[in-house]
C-alpha cells in the first residue's frame, strides 16, 4: 500500500471544499480512523471523521451550509456532527487523553498534535489521518504502523495499557476482526484477558456492555463477534451463553428480540437488565408476549417483531401473526352480548388462529357460528 492516499470523488466533493476554508482560517484538518482505514481497503464508507488542530466549529458550520444541513454540537468533548442523508460528517478538536482510573472516561486536553490524538485511539488500523489538502493526494500520516498492520491484516492495539483503560476496545476488537477478516495479534488475546482477570473489564456500566451489544447486533454477521468474546471471556459480562440471532435477521431490534425468544423464560429476565431504548427493547418484549400467550394479536404487531418470531418458529402458521379474525361485532351479530363470556370465545379464536385452524376469516367465521 502506498503512503499517500487520494480522497474518493464522492467523498472528495464534502471534503474538498473543507480543505479550502481549513487553509484560508490557518486550521490543520484531518481525516481519521475508520475512513482512511476503509479507502485503503477499497472499503465505501458513509461516515467521515473530521480532526482538527484548533476550534472545529467554524468547519462544521461551513459543511453544515455547503450541504445544506445542521451543524449540532454533542458530548463532552466538544464533537461537532453535520448529517445529510447516509452521510454523516462529524468534526472534533485533537485531544490527548488520560485514564485516572480502569475502564473510567478520559480526562482530555486540547488540542494536541495530531500523533498524540492518534496514540488515543484503539488499534493501529484506526491510527492513520490523511491531511485535508485543497488537490492531488496526500501522504497519510502513520506514526505506529497502521500501514503494515493493515497490509498483514493483523489487529493491533497501540500500547499495553489500552485495555485497562477502555476495556470496550476488546469488544470492538470482535467486530473488527470479523467485520474485516483480519486476525488479532497474539499479544492482543493475552492483553484482552489480563485486563478480564485484573477486574477492569467489569467496571463497565450495564449501558456500556448494551451499547457495545447492540453494536455488535449491527454487523453483517454478530454471530462471529460473540463467538469472540465467548472464547476470551467477555461474553459472560453481558450474559453467559447468549445465543446468536438467526442469518434471516438484519437489524439490531430484530436481532435483539430474537436472542430473547431463544432465552425462552429468561428473555424478559435479559431485557430488564439491559438498559436500551425503548424502541429496541419493546419489539422483543412484543414478541416474548406473542410467543407466551401463543395467541393471534388484536392488531397487527411490529415488523421487528413479527420477523423475530417467524425467524425463530419457521413452522409458524401464517395465520399466527395477522390480527385476529373475529371482533366483538361478529358475536354481537350472533346474540352474545359483551362480558366474560364473549372474552372467552375470542380468546379461544386467538388460540385457533395462532394454530393455523382458522387460517382465513371466513374459516373463522364457520367456526364461530358453530361455537355459538
Amino acid at each position: 500500500m502506498n503512503k499517500s492516499l487520494a480522497i474518493p470523488r464522492a467523498a472528495g466533493a464534502v471534503l474538498r471544499p473543507i480543505a479550502v476554508r481549513a487553509g484560508r482560517l490557518g486550521l490543520k484538518a484531518y481525516v481519521v480512523g475508520g475512513p482512511v482505514r476503509d479507502w485503503l481497503l477499497g472499503r465505501s464508507t458513509y461516515d467521515l471523521d473530521v480532526v482538527v488542530e484548533g476550534n472545529p466549529a467554524p468547519l462544521a458550520n461551513f459543511c453544515a451550509e455547503e450541504l445544506g444541513g445542521r451543524a449540532e454540537s454533542f458530548g463532552q468533548f466538544g464533537t461537532w456532527r453535520v448529517l445529510s442523508g447516509k452521510l454523516r460528517v462529524d468534526f472534533a478538536t485533537s485531544r490527548r487523553e488520560r485514564y485516572p482510573e480502569p475502564a473510567c472516561l478520559p480526562v482530555v486536553s486540547t488540542p494536541a498534535p495530531i500523533a498524540e490524538d492518534l496514540v488515543r485511539r484503539d488499534f493501529t488500523i484506526n491510527a492513520m489521518a490523511l491531511p485535508l489538502i485543497e488537490k492531488g493526494a496526500a501522504e497519510i500520516v502513520d506514526p505506529y504502523g497502521g500501514l503494515a498492520d493493515l497490509r498483514r491484516r493483523v489487529l493491533r492495539v497501540l500500547h499495553d495499557g489500552s485495555f485497562r483503560d477502555d476495556p470496550t476496545r476488546v469488544f470492538r476488537a470482535a467486530r473488527y476482526a470479523c467485520r474485516l477478516g483480519f486476525h488479532p495479534a497474539p499479544a492482543l488475546t493475552s492483553q484482552a484477558r489480563a485486563a478480564l482477570d485484573a477486574g477492569h473489564a467489569a467496571r463497565l456500566s450495564p449501558h456500556r456492555l448494551a451499547q457495545e451489544l447492540l453494536r455488535i447486533l449491527g454487523e453483517q454477521d454478530p454471530g462471529c463477534a460473540l463467538r469472540r468474546l465467548d472464547a476470551w471471556g467477555y461474553l459472560a459480562l453481558i450474559r453467559a451463553a447468549l445465543p446468536a440471532p438467526p442469518a434471516n435477521l438484519r437489524t439490531p431490534a430484530e436481532r435483539l428480540a430474537a436472542i430473547a425468544l431463544a432465552l425462552g423464560e429468561d428473555g424478559e429476565a435479559f431485557l430488564s437488565r439491559l438498559p436500551v431504548d425503548h424502541h429496541l427493547s419493546a419489539p422483543a418484549r412484543e414478541a416474548l408476549k406473542l410467543a407466551r400467550e401463543k395467541a393471534a394479536p388484536r392488531s397487527a404487531p411490529s415488523p421487528a417483531a413479527a420477523r423475530a418470531l417467524r425467524a425463530a418458529s419457521p413452522k409458524l402458521a401464517v395465520s399466527a401473526l395477522k390480527p385476529l379474525w373475529l371482533h366483538g361485532g361478529d358475536l354481537e351479530e350472533l346474540g352474545v352480548k359483551p362480558g366474560p363470556k364473549m372474552g372467552e370465545i375470542l380468546n379461544a379464536a386467538a388460540r385457533a388462529q395462532w394454530e393455523g385452524l382458522l387460517p382465513s376469516r371466513a374459516k373463522a367465521l364457520a367456526w364461530l357460528k358453530k361455537r355459538v
